[in-house]
């Protein structure tokens, strides 16, 4: 798979403490006014194994892994990031945040979407953009919480 870059202590892409993040190259949603155009190119992205991230997942500090690119499930990596998800459920008590350009009713045909905590899905919208939000950056972007829409979200604290 291919990562643009690797964050071992993120303050800010999540609501339950810091994470490990990690931003996927590849990208085919172009959204207009995407914060991170960088990470489109899978080219520009520096080759990592699944072994790799998994001790890396293993040795981090944070109960958090959180995915964002590009796309996670940007064709080229969607089955590694799809093995990784499943690793970090079975293997450590993590939390998994995960941001994608796909639709839940997309992804629900690759994986069951309970093993994602955190999921915030669809694509960014520039006209739509809203800083006001939890998790988001615009109003048609959905967040799930193992599956499950959460219309409160930005009643949260």
């Amino acid at each position: 798979m291919r990562i643009i870059s690797i964050v071992e202590n993120d303050p800010i892409n999540s609501m339950t403490g810091f994470t490990l993040t990690l931003y996927f190259a590849g990208c085919d949603h172009y959204c207009k006014g995407c914060f991170s155009q960088n990470t489109w190119d899978f080219e520009k992205g520096q080759e990592y194994t699944l072994e790799e991230i998994k001790a890396l997942i293993l040795s981090s500090r944070w109960k958090n892994v959180t995915f964002l690119g590009g796309d996670p499930f940007y064709y080229q990596n969607r089955d590694e990031v799809l093995e990784l998800i499943k690793f970090i459920k079975t293997k450590t008590d993590k939390k998994i945040y995960l941001w994608t350009g796909y639709l839940k009713e997309e992804l629900e045909k690759w994986i069951d979407l309970k093993m994602i905590d955190y999921l915030i899905e669809g694509p960014f919208i520039l006209e739509k953009k809203d800083l006001r939000l939890k998790l988001r950056g615009s109003s048609n972007q959905r967040v799930f919480h193992k599956g499950v829409e959460m219309t409160e979200i930005d009643k949260i604290n």
